[in-house]
Order: structure tokens, then C-alpha cells, then sequence
């Protein structure tokens, strides 16, 4: 036999009938990760003739099972790659069976390879210590776009001691392949400690969920590797080739072979009959490992290499609680998709307590209880609220001995249908009203909506979103209003002034106004504004930008989709920035399209309002008329003298906005009306 002391990562997959496999990046990867670490090619070499020479020379394993605890690092950007706790457990337990010989479908291996299937005698534990020493199930959720690499800079993220666990990231993209792991000695030295575990395409992890049942032996392919075995083929990732037949992968009693991508079970490429089903081949019908690899990687977990031989002792086991496999219950802790409700409407929660919890107690906060043992029942339960408010929530979780509780106070917050008051004005004057009819939330840096004094379209205020400073990509910040009753509406206007500009060098930021119908589940692009088209409002700057009095823009949107219109309707500004601008956002009003009154007593004035208001020489006069009739404006100043009297004739209800000329009057106080038919509304207006 030829032994090829090579470092390798080993980037592998089983898949169906020979379909969509991805192949191993072996000979890349390593020479990438050698180019990046030179010294790093000759250590492993080293490392592995030390390792190839231990495992020679040890005969035999233990007379006990060899623990290795495992933690699974869940990489994800909020799409299907987070996979839920379930998947994770499906794998460990595939893991466990195929290690432990107790797979099904064992029985249906080649008659001639029978006699030295083995039970690998290893097991894998999920850890119930963190390396704190605190309570963990073991499965960690870290939300990053890395997870789109799947990398070293996304192992990066987030690496329990290699020493302590087995180290597994879930992730959407393993770097072109299913998962891929590296050789003992390709990490032995300590500067590579940090590249050292299991890294797993999420749809290649386990049975269920993202993955399937032809793909969940990726891991237990994966931790193969990790253990020091090599394909059956050898060292590289090159199966089928004619030279295969002249390496090997070390191991006394698995054939030399070309290698395979199907499964022809009596296939002989290298004038033997092949370990066709062996998991070590990229066949899609692997259910075993043999005596001699068995060998391998118990003196491989017996090893000092990378650390291996760490992982089973007793004082390990017992720091990261895998020693004893009955776990009592030490996490109570619950979550739900729906933190914000509105009444009459179900919220999911989810139980996320461990360990082997049997049964459940809820309190809704409103005076509802849910208790029992039926998982089916009483574990992620359903709720509804039929008043507004905030609610906390508690839960006691049992393993039958132990007891452990959490309460989340103010965890559910139910708005009333239809809270805001028709029609809605919004000029972020007041931040009482700014509180109590908006929702602000920001999903990345430190930067969010919130109230300036530093610019305006009208009064002293409007919402500033800081973007200058942001140097995130894909920033996303909302600012969400509660619900307005559309229900009755034929159409509804969503009328707003934006402000914006560029650095000078363009960015693709983008605004965009949404609506949901649901009270916020799902949303609805109605507007976007982008940074490279039409967003812009003043010219480029790498000023922080605040606008002027005509830098300033209007948008104007009739929502006539009956779909969109009902009791919970919502509306969102949204900004995604990408390293642009300030953006400024003001005046923002939903309103029914013609809305009139039935009653003539009924004010058919509902808003009026100046901006700038004291001003030097013009300001804006806004108003919004719930009827038609003949509108009338004046000016008079305080001894009642008319300076300005205007006909506006038959004006149509809705907002308007009427220029005011100013700088002809005298410095003082003034009293602006507006009349229409029998009625009139007045504001003062200081000129300086």
C-alpha cells in the first residue's frame, strides 16, 4: 500500500441514483488552505506519519463505548438554512445508528462483506454544558449572511473548544459542496485548531425537514473524515479515475477501487470485487463501515492528534454533560412568531425547554391556562386574545422530578382593530402620539428611526433615519404604523414628504412603502424609491445630509385593492440602506379617497395646519376637507383688518396645500381662516 501523508478537507456527500452529487473539494480546498498557512502543509505531513504510525501499532480498542460530546452552530440569514431543533436531532440519531451498526438496512450489505461490518463502537452526544459550564441543548442560532460562504470567516463566528466538543455548522452554502470536514493531522497544529470540525449544507443534514432521506449520511460520511479515514478510492476527491487502482486509503480490508457515483453492487473496477456500499464511497447506497476502519478511527479518537483523544475523558464528559445520558430538565423557555397581534388573532408558541421535558404549564397573561402531558396538546400551544393590551406569559416545564419555570413580561402586545383615528395625521409633533401609533424596528446597527428637530417640511419635526454612517449592506429599518380600520373604504390614500440624498458616489439604498392586511404577518410592496433612481430629493453630498425648505418630496398612493383594505390594515416605511444618505420622512397621512360626512353638523374641517410657522417670508397652508363646498381663505391681522382674502371655489374633499406669500406682511401676529360653507377653522400664523 501507498501512504500518502496529505492534509485533507474532505468536502463530501451520498446523493440519490447518482443525481445532483456534490463532490468533494478536496485538492482545492487544501492547496487554498496551504497557500493561505505554507507552514501549515509540512506540519501536517509530520502530524500525519505520527498518526499513521500510532494507528499501526495500536492493536484493538477499548473494552468501553467511546463518548464524543457535539455542539451544531446553526448559520443562518433567516431563510430555510435554520433549520429547526428537530432536523438536528434527526441527524444525531442517524449518526448514532450508522456508527453503531444498527441501521436497517445492514442486513441488505453484499453477502461478501458481511463478515466484517462493524460496529464502530463510538457514539455522539449533544452537550448539555456549555464551555461555561451552563445549561445548553447545544444547538446555537447565529444570523449572518456568511452563511452564504460557509467559511472560515463564518466558523469564525462562533467555535466551542475543539478539545471539549465536536464543533458542526449548518449553513446554506458549504463552500460548493454537501459538508466537508479536514483529517486529524491536516489540524493538528494550533494555529489550524480554529478551522477543525464538521461544516454541513443544511438540506444534506439529516432526514426531515430541508433534507431528505437519500442525503442524511452526509454526516456520518463527514465524520469519517474527521476521524482520519479517506475515501476507498484514497486521498483524493478524484473518483473513477484509472490510477485510483494504485492508491489507498490505508485500511487492510476495504478493496482497492476506482471509486463510485452509483451503485453497481457487483461492481469490480480494480479486478476485486468492490466495498461498493462502504460510507466512505459516494454511492447513493452506503450502510456501512468495515473492521479495519473501525480500527482507524478508534485510534484516531485515542489519539493526541488535534486534540482528539480529549474529547472521551471522563473529565470531559463530565464538563460538558454528556456523562450521563438521562438529563434533567434545567431551561425553561418558550418563543413565538407573532410578538405583536391584533385581537381576536392566533399566536403560535413554540417550547424551547430542555432537557426531557414531559410536561407543560402555560399562562396566557389574561387569565387563560393551558396543563398537561400531551406534547400534541400542551407543548406548542395556540392562543387567542380577545382584548388589547400587553400580556406576559409564563410556562412551567417538568421532566417528572424537576421543575423550572420562566415568565416574559410583556412578551405578547394585542392592538385593538382599528386603533388609529380616522383620518390619521402624522407630522411626529407630538412624541407622546409618536409612541403610541408607531413601531420602530432595526435589524442591524445601531441606527433606527426616530424624531429630529433638525429639519421639517411642516412645524418644528420630522422622523430622521441616520443612514450616513451606516456601512452595512442591506440595512434594514422600519417604521410600521398600528392598524387603521380600512375596512368600509372604497380606496385609501397614503400621502408622505421624503427628503434624501447621495454621497457622491451613488448607492443602491432603497424606500419603499408597504401595506399588510393582517396586522403586520404579511406585507405588501405598494411604492419603492431607490437610491440610483428616483429616491434622491438634493444633490449628492459627503455632508451629512438635512435638507432645505425645497428639497423635499411628496408621494401619493390610492390603495383601491379591497384585499388590502381591512379592520387591521397597517402601513410600512421601509429603508434598506446600502451606505447612502440621511433620509428624512414627514407629513404622513392615511386617508379615505373622497371621505365626506352624512351629518351637517359634522365638522367638514378635520385638519388644518402652517409650515413654516413663524415665518419670514412664505409658508404652506395644509387642510384636509371632509366635504365639497365653496372654501373660502382669509387673513386678518389682530385690529381684524383683511390682509388677504382668496376664493378657492368648489375644492374636493381630501388634503390640499395652498402657497402663502408673506413677505410683504408686517412683523406680528396674524389669523389665518378657512371657510367653508357655514363653517370655519382658524390658526395663528406669526410673521417675523
Amino acid at each position: 500500500m501507498r501512504l500518502t501523508f496529505f492534509a485533507t478537507m474532505l468536502l463530501c456527500t451520498i446523493s440519490t441514483f447518482g443525481q445532483d452529487i456534490l463532490y468533494c473539494g478536496q485538492t482545492e480546498a487544501t492547496e487554498k488552505l496551504f497557500a493561505k498557512n505554507p507552514h501549515l502543509r509540512h506540519d501536517a505531513e509530520i502530524a500525519e506519519a505520527e498518526l499513521e504510525a500510532f494507528t499501526a501499532a495500536r492493536t484493538g480498542g477499548g473494552d468501553e463505548i467511546v463518548y464524543i460530546p457535539v455542539v451544531f452552530h446553526i448559520i443562518h440569514d433567516n431563510g430555510p438554512e435554520n433549520i429547526s431543533d428537530e432536523q438536528v436531532y434527526d441527524a444525531m440519531t442517524i449518526l448514532n445508528r450508522d456508527f453503531r451498526m444498527q441501521n436497517e438496512d445492514i442486513e441488505d450489505v453484499v453477502e461478501a462483506f458481511q463478515d466484517i461490518t462493524a460496529d464502530i463502537e463510538i457514539e455522539f452526544r449533544l452537550a448539555t454544558l456549555d464551555p461555561n459550564g451552563n445549561c445548553t441543548k447545544a444547538i446555537n442560532r447565529i444570523q449572518s449572511p456568511l452563511t452564504n460562504e460557509g467559511e472560515e470567516n463564518m466558523k469564525a463566528l462562533i467555535q466551542w473548544p475543539r478539545d471539549m466538543y465536536l464543533n458542526v455548522w449548518v449553513c446554506a452554502y458549504a463552500s460548493g459542496a454537501a459538508g466537508y470536514t479536514y483529517t486529524p493531522g491536516s489540524v493538528n497544529n494550533a494555529n489550524a485548531a480554529s478551522q477543525d470540525g464538521i461544516v454541513l449544507k443544511h438540506d444534506y443534514t439529516g432526514s426531515i425537514g430541508t433534507s431528505s432521506l437519500s442525503r442524511s449520511r452526509t454526516l456520518t460520511h463527514e465524520v469519517g473524515h474527521w476521524l482520519n479515514l479517506r475515501h476507498c478510492w484514497g486521498g483524493t476527491n478524484s473518483p473513477g479515475e484509472a490510477e485510483n487502482c494504485f492508491s489507498d486509503d490505508n485500511v487492510d480490508d476495504t478493496p482497492n477501487t476506482l471509486g463510485w457515483t452509483s451503485c453497481p453492487l457487483s461492481g469490480e473496477s480494480c479486478n476485486s470485487l468492490d466495498n461498493v456500499q462502504n460510507y466512505m464511497e459516494y454511492s447513493y447506497c452506503t450502510r456501512m463501515f468495515t473492521e479495519g476502519q473501525k480500527s482507524r478511527m478508534q485510534s484516531a479518537a485515542a489519539s493526541g492528534t488535534a486534540d482528539r483523544n480529549e474529547l472521551s475523558t471522563v473529565s470531559n464528559l463530565m464538563a460538558t454533560g454528556v456523562l450521563d445520558p438521562v438529563y434533567a430538565a434545567c431551561t425553561a423557555n418558550f418563543t413565538t412568531t407573532e410578538h405583536i397581534v391584533c385581537q381576536g388573532e392566533e399566536i403560535p408558541f413554540t417550547d424551547e425547554s430542555f432537557h426531557n421535558i414531559v410536561s407543560w404549564s402555560w399562562e396566557f397573561g389574561d387569565g387563560e391556562t393551558l396543563e398537561g402531558s400531551d406534547p400534541e396538546v400542551h407543548k406548542n400551544p395556540i392562543h387567542v386574545y380577545d382584548e388589547p393590551g400587553f400580556y406576559a406569559v409564563t410556562l412551567v416545564v417538568s421532566d417528572g422530578e424537576t421543575e423550572v419555570s420562566t415568565t416574559k413580561v410583556d412578551f405578547v402586545q394585542v392592538l385593538p382593530s382599528g386603533d388609529l383615528t380616522h383620518p390619521f395625521v402624522e407630522g411626529f409633533e407630538d412624541q407622546a402620539s409618536v409612541d403610541e401609533d408607531w413601531f420602530i424596528y432595526n435589524h442591524l446597527n445601531d441606527q433606527a428611526w426616530h424624531v429630529t428637530t433638525q429639519a421639517s417640511y411642516s412645524g418644528d419635526k420630522s422622523m430622521i433615519l441616520g443612514n450616513f454612517s451606516n456601512n452595512e449592506d442591506d440595512n434594514l429599518d422600519e417604521l410600521i404604523t398600528s392598524t387603521i380600520d380600512a375596512s368600509e373604504m372604497d380606496a385609501l390614500v397614503i400621502s408622505y414628504k421624503w427628503a434624501y440624498a447621495n454621497k457622491w458616489t451613488e448607492t443602491n439604498d432603497r424606500f419603499r412603502v408597504r401595506i399588510s392586511p393582517d396586522c403586520g404577518r404579511n406585507w405588501y410592496t405598494l411604492d419603492m424609491h431607490t437610491g440610483n433612481t428616483d429616491l434622491p430629493t438634493a444633490n449628492n453630498t459627503n455632508a451629512i445630509f438635512y435638507p432645505d425648505a425645497d428639497e423635499w418630496a411628496s408621494g401619493n398612493i390610492v390603495v383601491t385593492n379591497g384585499n388590502y383594505l381591512t379592520p387591521n390594515t397597517r402601513v410600512n416605511f421601509e429603508f434598506i440602506g446600502q451606505g447612502g444618505n440621511n433620509i428624512f420622512l414627514d407629513d404622513i397621512n392615511l386617508i379615505e379617497e373622497g371621505y365626506t360626512t352624512v351629518a351637517d353638523e359634522q365638522e367638514l374641517l378635520d385638519y388644518l395646519n402652517l409650515f413654516p410657522n413663524p415665518t419670514t417670508e412664505n409658508t404652506k397652508l395644509e387642510f384636509f376637507l371632509r366635504g365639497q363646498a365653496n372654501t373660502v381663505l382669509s387673513i386678518t391681522d389682530l385690529l381684524g383688518r383683511e390682509v388677504l382674502r382668496q376664493d378657492l371655489g368648489q375644492m374636493a374633499p381630501g388634503l390640499h396645500t395652498v402657497d402663502l406669500d408673506t413677505k410683504d406682511y408686517n412683523a406680528g401676529m396674524y389669523v389665518v381662516r378657512l371657510a367653508q360653507g357655514n363653517q370655519n377653522k382658524t390658526i395663528k400664523l406669526l410673521v417675523k
